[in-house]
């Protein structure tokens, strides 16, 4: 959705309006309404000024006094009102706004952590308007003050109105010389919000090589490669495209504004001076001239004021919108889980997937197509192929974290789909090659595998047991207590290896999942250590099978360790080629074979 102004918004703005307004009452209902009435009031109190001293200056030429002192009493009770009345609404609006934004920033992270599937993270069109979002942080906060700003310069338009139709109705068109002003303003002003769109590839690209430039895990291959100026010609040559784009747009806006207030300004002499001619005449009083002439000039600046007020009002609400169009797609990915069944507190015939295809949003082609395949209860399952075959896909799709765009998968005899996710995945647990580095103590970077038991520290030490990493606690200063990462005080840094057993244990913290997922997760381990590591989760898968019934899932390109998994699915672009165990793959000499061979001949 995109306006004159250039900003584009997701989703209507009204009903961005209405859904911040929503958070102000939520928030505080009590200083929402203060502050809306108190700049209201503060707003009819600047308008009435100028009506003050047509007053006081008519009472002055006609020399009565006790109107003189009336208009003069009013005009300071003005300027304490108004004065008062600003230093109570800042202070009753930044109170609303904290809290508020405290409420919004918590909505937004519901939002995103909890929508069942990866559809906000991983299609083009919503991450866009997520990277958009953080970009527009602080324009997403100012949307609730900013609701209050437009409706305070509205009042003040009304009223500046009455009063000049009080001295004559033609001098209403005065504002419609500011409608240039108004109209192009937004416009120019809106080539802002435009120019950060257009360029919202080089700046990411910019913020890209700045990553590379200053972090420290490619700071090896950067100095031994000798890329750093490369790097920098790159960076530098991504932010001129930006200024580029920006100045552009920027000389555009300046001659536009520059039209639009030689428009109005032959407006404002012409009220003036039509406002003498009628006083000259009889028509209008001294007073009436003042009036005029103070009105003119607060037209002149509520035309200004409002247009960068409306200008930044649409900026705030583009923000919002972008936050309501993910709650959209939060709630619409919600609605499409038909949750009606029960999840099973144990397997029974296994997990089968029934001519399962899964596309990528905006993918030209199925990443994975007409998937026929059955996990056996209490079975062991190795799953490989070649990079790019759909290994991590499948994996996602039993996890729920992708919904099949064909296809079902049934636990048991149940739909997966018609299963709350949310229960689902508490019988669920995995590790991935390319997993978190949760900066907590390592008690907690493990335990949070399973919150109930997060502060059982015999449950997280059984677990890092299990995941073959008990030596890792040997090795820290402070053992489960040790605080993870170097930027934090007392904080160790870990070897991929030894992040990657912390991740192991936090897959093994659930001691009863119905389904473990093991994708790639000792990447960053030798062979022999993964080797043994195997060894023991089978000891654990056959534990699971007489308790549960669970499906333990390996994803790994090593065939010396997935040739014990009790079934090997081979999966090639996207398609089941080959399955069976490994002494049948072997002696079928297919693709299996092939691949085995060659790694073996590599370890000789």
């Amino acid at each position: 959705m995109a306006d004159s102004s250039g900003l584009r918004a997701p989703t209507s703005r009204l009903r961005a309006a209405r859904v911040m307004l929503g958070f102000a009452w939520a928030a505080d209902r009590h200083r929402s309404v203060l502050a809306f009435a108190v700049f209201t009031v503060q707003a009819l109190v600047t308008a009435l000024f100028a009506w003050w001293l047509k007053l006081l200056l008519d009472a002055l030429t006609a020399g009565d006094s006790g109107q003189s002192m009336a208009a003069a009493g009013a005009i300071a009770a003005s300027i304490a009102a108004g004065s008062g009345l600003d230093y109570a609404g800042s202070r009753i609006r930044a109170a609303l706004n904290e809290r508020a934004h405290h409420l919004i920033e918590r909505r937004l992270t519901e939002t995103v952590s909890r929508t069942p599937t990866l559809e906000i993270h991983e299609t083009p069109a919503h991450l866009t308007q997520l990277e958009l979002l953080d970009s527009e942080g602080w324009e997403f906060g100012e949307a609730i003050p900013s609701l209050i700003d437009l409706t305070n310069v509205a009042i003040r338009i009304i009223a500046t109105g009455v009063l000049l139709a009080s001295v004559n109705p033609l001098l209403l068109a005065l504002p419609a010389f500011g409608l240039p002003m108004l109209v192009l303003s937004r416009r120019t002003n809106g080539l802002f919000s435009l120019g950060n769109e257009l360029a919202a590839e080089p700046a990411r690209r910019a913020g890209d090589l700045w990553e590379l430039a200053t972090t420290s895990g490619p700071a090896k291959e950067l100095r031994l490669f000798r890329l750093g100026e490369e790097v920098l010609g790159r960076f530098q040559a991504a932010h001129r495209e930006v200024r580029r784009i920006h100045r552009r747009l920027q000389v555009r806006g300046q001659l536009l504004s520059l039209l639009a207030r030689l428009v109005f300004l032959i407006g404002y002499f012409g009220a003036i001076f039509f406002v003498v001619d009628q006083a000259v005449r009889g028509r209008a009083s001294v007073g009436d001239v003042l009036l005029t002439a103070v009105l003119a000039g607060q037209v002149l600046g509520l035309v200004g004021s409002s247009a960068e007020i409306v200008l930044w009002a649409l900026r705030t609400l583009t923000a919002a919108s972008r936050f309501v169009y993910l709650e959209d797609v939060a709630t619409q990915a919600r609605r499409t889980v038909d949750a009606r069944a029960v999840v099973p507190s144990s397997l029974r015939s296994g997990i089968s997937l029934d001519h399962v295809s899964y596309r990528y949003p905006h993918g030209r082609k199925d990443v994975l197509e007409g998937v026929n395949l059955t996990l056996p209860a209490g079975s062991t399952v190795a799953i490989v192929g070649d990079n790019g075959a759909g290994k991590t896909t499948l994996v996602k799709l039993l996890a729920g974290l992708y919904v099949p765009t064909r296809g079902r998968i049934r636990v048991d005899d149940t739909d997966l789909g018609t299963l709350d996710p949310e229960h689902w995945r508490l019988r669920v647990s995995a590790g991935f090659q390319d997993h978190a580095r949760w900066e907590f103590a390592v008690g907690e970077a493990v335990g949070i595998g399973d919150l109930p038991t997060l502060g059982d520290q015999a449950a997280v030490t059984a677990a890092l047991d299990r995941a073959g990493a008990a030596d890792l606690l040997v090795t820290l200063p402070a053992g489960l207590d040790t605080q993870l990462g170097p930027s934090w005080p007392a904080g160790v840094d870990l070897s991929g290896g030894q992040w990657q057993k912390l991740a192991i244990g936090r897959a093994m913290m659930r001691t009863t999942p119905l389904l473990l997922l093991l994708d790639e997760p000792t990447a960053a381990l030798d062979a022999d250590t993964e080797h043994r590591l195997f060894e023991r989760w089978t000891a654990a898968a056959a534990e699971l099978r007489r308790s549960t019934g669970a499906v333990t899932v390996l994803v790994s390109h090593r065939f010396s360790t997935v040739r014990m998994a009790d079934l090997i699915v081979v999966l090639d672009r996207g398609r089941i080629v080959e399955t069976g165990s490994h002494a049948e793959l072997v002696a079928r000499r297919g693709l299996y074979a092939e691949l085995y061979e060659l790694q073996a001949q590599s370890y000789r």
